[in-house]
């Protein structure tokens, strides 16, 4: 939350809860909704709500619910229009004041604080804040993972603010990582998020860096395991590749207020201190995982897929059965362990049983498959949850390409919008050559 005379800014608030249907939950509980809304109540200026990304981890619909009904002033909701058309369209279901911040154009919001707002990928967002002489980069956790990610964005980042004075980013990876014995998987995703930061704060030279993103782990029985390898606060610290940076790396415990008129990362010692211990020790105290979804019957699962073959035909025609003929996408074959029976999934066939010994291309619980079929957001959410686990060196891909119609159509990209269509679909071809290539030269 960012607040100077005449406004206050507040960027993706999950505060509460688990998301992803329990795949995640927050690392620190201290914090809530209710909490935020009196402070946004009592501000007495107009409230600024940044939305970078249409994930509930940034994007919470419960906030959004309170929000409309117990907020009493006078809010704006921002968000980047893009490719993605989830969040200006949720938002002006939800009926909430909306304002779009085109990429690359600095917006005024009030008095003299601005916002930028920057595209990092299909629909994801990263913002450049500006207010009194002082400027706040937000990358959150996935902006700029690369040097040559860092070295593309930096005329951009230059062009609208001569130097970075505070940086708030992530430190950790929340993203699927391997299966259960693959740990050297999560070890290396552990090192890349290292790696991203120490180049963020080397390229962009901030006075102060303040992690904000990572503070939430993995929470189900199904996926518990991806926390393996995940560093704490302290462990990232100690880590040699940042030791030329670690000075200005200042972490804070929730509700801690910083003047950036006044404080550097020297005044900030001390808090900085008893936050590492407070992460410290939540990173220790790992409550009982959540339970999986219950289990489905193979009854519901064919059911729920002929549902969903519906929609996306609804959507799409014909499109999804002629991409499985001529290849590019395939059928999808799915071991579920509880019900200890493999299943294939096609546009063309449709539901079936395969034998038992059959090569699956991916595992998961009955319960969690029929969340898949049967929400519209069904492969981002176990997909980013992490609850499944491959069976072939291909599983993965094949099963990011057979979902291909259902993410399409979360992002407007149907039969209503043919130019949109198509640009996913050759999006998608472009990047399945990409990791074609990639493979090929390893």
């Amino acid at each position: 939350m960012v607040r100077t005379d005449g406004a206050l800014l507040v960027s993706d608030p999950w505060l509460e809860g688990a998301v992803l249907d329990g795949a995640w939950s927050l690392v620190d509980g201290a914090t809530s909704h209710a909490a935020l809304l009196d402070i946004l109540n009592a501000a007495g200026v107009p409230v600024y709500i940044w939305c970078s990304r249409a994930q509930p981890d940034r994007f919470s619909l419960p906030f959004l619910r309170r929000f409309q009904s117990e907020f009493r002033g006078i809010a704006t909701f921002l968000y980047r229009p893009g490719r993605d058309m989830r969040i200006g369209e949720e938002l002006r279901r939800q009926r909430l004041p909306v304002a779009e911040c085109p990429d690359g154009v600095t917006v005024t919001l009030a008095g003299d604080l601005h916002l930028t707002a920057l595209a990092n990928g299909d629909g994801d967002s990263s913002c450049l804040l500006s207010c009194g002489g002082r400027t706040i980069l937000n990358l959150g956790d996935r902006a700029l993972a690369t040097e040559a990610a860092c070295h593309a964005a930096a005329p951009r980042i230059g062009r609208a603010a001569s130097r970075i004075d505070l940086l708030l980013t992530g430190f950790g990876s929340m993203g699927w990582c391997g299966n259960p014995e693959q740990f050297a998987v999560r070890e290396l995703a552990a090192k890349a998020a290292v790696e991203r930061l120490a180049l963020q704060v080397e390229r962009f030279r901030p006075r102060l860096v303040v992690p904000i993103a990572s503070f939430a782990r993995f929470a189900r029985a199904d996926n518990v395991w991806l926390n393996g390898g995940r560093l704490a606060p302290a462990e990232l610290l100690e880590l040699s590749r940042l030791e030329e940076v670690r000075n200005v790396i200042r972490f804070l415990t929730p509700g801690t207020t910083i003047d950036l008129q006044r404080d550097t990362p020297g005044t900030l010692a001390s808090v900085h201190e008893r936050a590492l211990e407070h992460w410290s020790e939540c990173w220790r105290k790992r409550p009982p995982p959540l339970p999986r979804p219950p289990q489905a019957s193979l009854g519901e699962l064919k059911a729920a897929f002929a549902r969903y073959r519906e929609r996306v035909t609804a959507g799409m025609h014909v499109l999804p059965r002629l991409l499985e003929t001529v290849g590019p996408l395939r059928p999808l074959l799915v071991h579920l362990p509880d019900l200890r029976q493999t299943v294939e999934l096609s546009y063309r066939h449709g539901f079936h049983l395969k034998p038992r010994e059959t090569a699956a291309h991916v595992a998961m619980f009955s319960g969690t498959a029929l969340q898949l079929l049967r929400a519209e957001d069904g492969f981002d959410t176990v997909y980013a949850g992490g609850c499944f686990w491959t069976l072939r060196r291909s599983g993965l891909s094949t099963f990011g390409r057979f979902f291909l119609p259902q993410r399409m159509a979360r992002r407007g990209a149907d039969r209503h919008r043919p130019l949109r269509m198509g640009g996913y679909l050759w999006r998608a071809l472009l990047g399945k050559m990409a990791r074609q290539l990639q493979a090929a030269l390893r």
